[in-house]
């Protein structure tokens, strides 16, 4: 059985074009022509076509398919080496995309939270997305201590309130109050802050940090490096 240009076309899912372009690339050549001099292909080159297909659907580039099909003999080999290459690439694709994402949650996260983006933003999300994992680890710490404090505190509680019994609660909850000092801390030293005007790193002085009005992933504060005072972005202290 014989298709025209157009009937293989149709047939693969192509314009008439693509088909002209493959074969003046050599990838796909006609077995016959009609009276009138129009290309006719048969079966093998309908398969030829849909191969093509199917490799341009896995990202192969023409030069590539071309090395493919035209070497039969080591056609399996080269196409190993092709699909893995083109694995690394969609990984490494996959890769970036997903830092993409991310970055686009931070950026999300700026804007949600009223804050102004970072004068240098590129470098900003770059430098809060470095440290979000220890900046992550410290905050599931602090969550985790501050569970078994909260039933530390209801445990003296109910000791003092039902049993009578003082003596743990008065050792207990000065304990506790330590214990918060202590995470308090440890979560100053572990973080920094972004400028959303300069861009800069700065650590604010204990007093300020502690008594600034903050969201989740911002605190209020004074720049030393500008002086502007805003909602400055929360990250990893280096």
């Amino acid at each position: 059985m014989s298709y025209s240009t157009g009937e293989i076309a149709e047939l693969c899912g192509v314009t008439v074009r693509t088909v002209q372009y493959y074969d003046k690339e050599g990838l796909l050549k006609p077995e016959s022509f009609s009276e009138g001099g129009r290309r006719e292909y048969g079966e093998n080159g309908l398969k030829t076509l849909q191969i093509i297909c199917m490799y341009k659907q896995l990202g192969l580039s023409l030069a590539e398919i071309k090395d493919v099909i035209s070497d039969e003999a080591n056609s399996k080999k080269i196409l190993l080496s092709v699909l893995a290459e083109r694995e690394r690439a969609l990984d490494e694709e996959i890769k970036q995309k997903l830092s993409a994402r991310d970055s686009i949650k931070i950026i999300r996260g700026y804007l949600s939270e009223g804050a102004a983006m970072p004068k240098n933003s590129f470098f900003d999300v770059r430098t809060i997305m470095k440290g979000k994992r220890k900046l992550m680890a410290t905050y599931a710490t602090m969550m985790c201590v501050g569970i078994l404090m909260d039933l530390a505190e209801i445990a003296f509680i109910v000791l003092w309130a039902v049993k009578g019994l003082w003596l743990p609660f008065a050792i207990g909850m000065p304990c506790v109050v330590l214990i918060a000092i202590a995470l308090i801390a440890m979560y100053y030293r572990n973080v920094q802050y972004i400028c959303t005007n300069c861009g800069k790193k700065f650590k604010p002085k204990v007093r300020e940090w502690l008594f600034s009005k903050h969201t989740m992933k911002t605190h209020k504060l004074t720049c030393p490096h500008c002086g502007t005072k805003n909602f400055h972005t929360e990250t990893y202290s280096d």
